[in-house]
């Protein structure tokens, strides 16, 4: 029987989950452990893969070794140069853009995020990718709408990782989104580096989002 892209995907996990890193883990740029987990997700995707990630630095790298084009949203313009003069050249296919971080409303929310549905060719970009980072907001408790925004427009059998499940907030709307999307992603919790959330989509539909009490409160004080 051949595999399935699930049963494939949990495989990967798997391996991954019973290794420690060797390293000291930074805390403010993608480990070198998970960055070899995006390529080893990226092997069992079909190919040609288009990935996307919200944040870039050595992650950018990392996604452009394995991908046929890479689109990389970022906040920090500095940042993002310092990104493009790293250890891999933008080719001609992958795509680089500037989102400056802004207040609008979720329902009855202020949040501040992405506003990446305002841009065509971000969203477009964005729903053609197989293999998606959340890596961005820099306060991981903020990422919550970009991880919407990945939910909601990828593909089917597209593979969505959030970094930063150890930051409370983080793991609680990641378990949240989850579960109250059960019936559309396949998720599993990864304990490597920041620790992972690791989503498989698997069917269409709309992605529901209602955060609890507590969530709210935070997403006002953090505004």
């Amino acid at each position: 029987m051949i595999p399935s892209l699930a049963e494939k995907l949990e495989g990967v996990i798997l391996k991954y989950q019973a290794t420690a890193s060797c390293t000291a883990v930074p805390e403010w740029i993608l480990p070198p452990l998970s960055c070899a987990f995006l390529e080893s997700v990226a092997a069992v995707l079909p190919a040609p893969l288009n990935a996307f990630e919200f944040g870039s630095g050595r992650s950018t790298h990392a996604l452009r070794r394995v991908s046929s084009q890479t689109t990389s949203v970022e906040s920090s313009a500095e940042w993002l140069e310092r990104t493009e003069n790293g250890e891999s050249a933008r080719r001609a296919t992958d795509y680089s853009a500037v989102i400056p971080l802004q207040h609008c409303w979720n329902r009855t929310r202020l949040i501040e995020s992405f506003d990446v549905e305002s841009r065509p060719e971000v969203l477009s970009r964005l729903r053609q990718s197989h293999l998606i980072l959340v890596d961005s907001p820099p306060n991981p408790a903020k990422r919550e709408h970009a991880l919407f925004l990945a939910l909601r427009h990828a593909p089917i059998n597209a593979v969505v990782v959030l970094d930063d499940l150890e930051v409370r907030a983080v793991s609680r709307f990641a378990s949240r989104l989850a579960q109250q999307n059960a019936a559309r992603f396949r998720f599993w919790k990864l304990n490597i580096d920041h620790q992972l959330g690791v989503f498989l989509k698997v069917r269409t539909g709309r992605v529901r989002s209602m955060p609890t009490p507590r969530e709210f409160l935070g997403t006002w004080m953090r505004a």
